[in-house]
């Protein structure tokens, strides 16, 4: 497995969201609860073990991953002569679910969920010290420090990246490293060699909208500052979503695609490109793709404009704890998911989630021999980065808000500048929230 992206030795802190499932605090009013002062780690000085803990999330309930999660928790169980008692909720109810729980008093465990919503309440241990020794990527860790605390240990760390029919690819001249320019022309070639394809199976509908962010900021826009400023609306963000939008008008890509359509899209061999993660050769199959089909899928690195480099959103998956009573449990339990090799390969295997320390993945010998992960590591992974708003706990809240303005201008129900001048107001007051 090829990860070029800087790293460093995870001597430093950070923090990985379990991504994709970013949470709200605010309609849950979590304020107290806490077992320390609020906006900070809990003191591990009270850190103890206890016989069983339980584990909040989703996995364990979806066919993708759920005998993955079930080897890691035979395992540890073995090992440790300790017992898991699953928690489990579907996928879009986890900010609810935590929240309940912690709201409650009785979050205790290990979590794959949301933790930004979490970290107000200041119940989460500070896992900082099991990061010692993982090899993770540096754009990572600094993209999710939160004041000097890791709140989640990362087991994958990646982004949504394009993946094309390498096969078509060829043909046309679509490739890595091209301009925006380029990248457009080769679209149009595409086209014109059959008109019933869809290019670029661009999302262009929500809940994925989101996805316009990396446009953006591959066009110069910050999106928001770190500072937490936002900049949409600027001559950058508005170059971004015109040409994101011109590609729609060309039928370049499609009206109403959600990822999930442009998954199915890409299966059947209706479209040659779309934007997904590291899972994208999974979908493939799961959708009835064909054989050579799935030999074919091809990451490519994301276009650039004028010379400026070129990001993708990031996409990853981590764990967190509870501190206090039964954390040194908890804890025992995250170091093994991470970085036991038997538990990271099950990982790998059984859910196709290369693990995120780089010291773990170059033991895994079927992981150095797939070309389309190693592939996707240098094309997408390498170029992932967070926004400055990932560690907030209106996080999901943002990312509803540009989704919602970004469809509203594809869907041609406002212009460009007044669209985004629109947005950006929503999401400064998500900002002054989070």
């Amino acid at each position: 497995m090829s990860h070029n992206a800087p790293r460093q030795a995870m001597t430093r802190r950070g923090v990985l969201a379990g991504l994709g499932a970013l949470g709200l605090s605010s309609a849950f009013g979590l304020t107290a609860c806490s077992t320390s002062a609020p906006g900070g780690a809990a003191n591990s000085g009270d850190a103890s073990e206890i016989d069983t803990i339980k584990l909040y999330g989703n996995a364990l309930g979806e066919d993708s991953q759920k005998a993955a999660w079930q080897a890691v928790i035979a395992g540890w169980e073995k090992k440790s002569g300790k017992k898991v008692k699953p928690v489990i909720y579907p996928y879009d109810q986890a900010s609810t679910q935590l929240a309940l729980a912690a709201k409650s008093g009785s979050f205790n465990g290990v979590s794959q969920g949301p933790w930004q919503l979490l970290v107000p309440m200041g119940i989460l241990a500070d896992l900082s010290d099991l990061a010692e020794g993982m090899d993770l990527p540096r754009a990572v860790l600094d993209g999710l420090r939160l004041d000097g605390k890791l709140y989640m240990l990362p087991l994958t760390a990646s982004g949504i990246g394009l993946v094309c029919d390498g096969r078509i690819a060829d043909e046309t001249g679509l490739k890595s490293g091209m301009t925006v320019e380029e990248f457009a022309t080769a679209l149009e070639k595409i086209k014109r060699q059959d008109p019933d394809l869809v290019p670029y199976a661009a999302v262009t509908k929500n809940p994925d909208l989101k996805d316009a962010v990396h446009w953006m900021w591959g066009w110069g826009s910050e999106v928001v500052t770190k500072d937490l400023k936002c900049t949409i609306g600027d001559s950058e963000s508005v170059a971004a979503v015109e040409w994101y939008k011109e590609l729609q008008d060309a039928k370049l890509t499609k009206s109403g695609v959600a990822r999930t359509d442009a998954r199915i899209m890409f299966a059947r061999g209706q479209a040659v490109m779309y934007d997904d993660a590291p899972l994208a050769n999974t979908f493939v199959k799961s959708n009835g793709g064909s054989a050579a089909l799935q030999a074919a899928v091809r990451p490519l690195r994301r276009p650039t404009v004028q010379s400026l480099p070129s990001y993708n959103r990031f996409w990853g998956a981590g764990l967190s704890c509870s501190a206090g009573k039964g954390e040194k449990t908890s804890r025992d339990f995250i170091s093994y998911a991470a970085g036991d090799l038997g538990a990271v390969t099950a990982l790998y295997e059984q859910s196709a989630l290369p693990p995120a320390d780089k010291n773990v993945a170059d033991r895994i010998d079927a992981l150095r021999k797939d070309t389309f992960q190693t592939s996707f590591a240098d094309a997408v992974a390498e170029h992932a980065r967070l926004g400055a708003w990932d560690t907030l706990s209106t996080t999901a809240q943002i990312d509803t808000a540009i989704g919602e303005g970004v469809a509203s201008i594809l869907a041609g129900q406002v212009g460009v500048q007044s669209g985004l001048n629109a947005l950006r107001k929503k999401v400064d007051d998500a900002l002054e929230q989070g």
